[in-house]
């Protein structure tokens, strides 16, 4: 069956995970736990199952193509036949994250951003070496850059008009390159069971 690999929910969760746990190395505490989830529910009742907790929100406002990748061929070889097949190239993605902090203490939600900005002033590339992996998550090697977004006030007004109408401290980070690609699997070859040589002798 064909498979899509290196989804935008496995990326996402390499990126929870390893904020958290670069989190408690700053401060260990239960408050600054990172969810991934929709900001704009964060003030539905807490009965809401679509409700956010009170914690650091990961939501992913915006994917863009990476345009300067997509001059690749569009072509492979078949692992198992060894002849040239048509395929589409991968399709590379910049992945806008926004980071909030929803807790009801102001003071408390400035000093965890300023955590947030701190650790990823500290590390800018995450590997599969440099993070931290969900056992859920089957991406095997991945590499993409982290840079900080700064949208003017306007912007910002158009986010959270959408986001639900009322600011948060956040911040917002720019995520590249996300790789999506859809793999068919190659049909194994028949088992050879027969072999006929033809020999002649001149």
């Amino acid at each position: 069956m064909p498979i899509v690999r290196d989804t935008i929910a496995d990326t996402l969760s390499i990126l929870r995970l390893t904020l958290e746990n670069g989190l408690d190395d700053i401060e260990t505490n239960t408050d600054d736990a990172v969810e991934l989830n929709n900001i704009a529910f964060w003030d539905m009742a807490s009965t809401d199952p679509r409700a956010v907790s009170n914690s650091i929100i990961v939501t992913l406002v915006k994917t863009e193509e990476e345009f300067a990748m997509k001059n690749r061929p569009a072509h492979r070889r078949n692992p198992v036949t060894g002849s040239l097949e048509y395929v589409n190239p991968p399709v590379f993605l910049n992945l806008h994250v926004l980071f909030t902090v929803n807790t009801p203490n102001y003071d408390t939600a400035l000093t965890y951003l300023s955590r947030i900005i701190g650790f990823f002033q500290h590390q800018r590339v995450f590997t599969e070496n440099n993070s931290s992996v969900p056992n859920d998550v089957n991406i095997d090697t991945f590499h993409f850059n982290v840079s900080m977004l700064s949208p003017s006030l306007e912007q910002l007004n158009h986010l959270w008009g959408i986001l639900g109408g009322r600011m948060l401290p956040s911040v917002l980070y720019r995520f590249q390159i996300q790789r999506i690609e859809y793999i068919d699997q190659p049909e194994p070859a028949p088992q050879i069971e027969t072999i006929i040589v033809n020999e002649q002798l001149y």
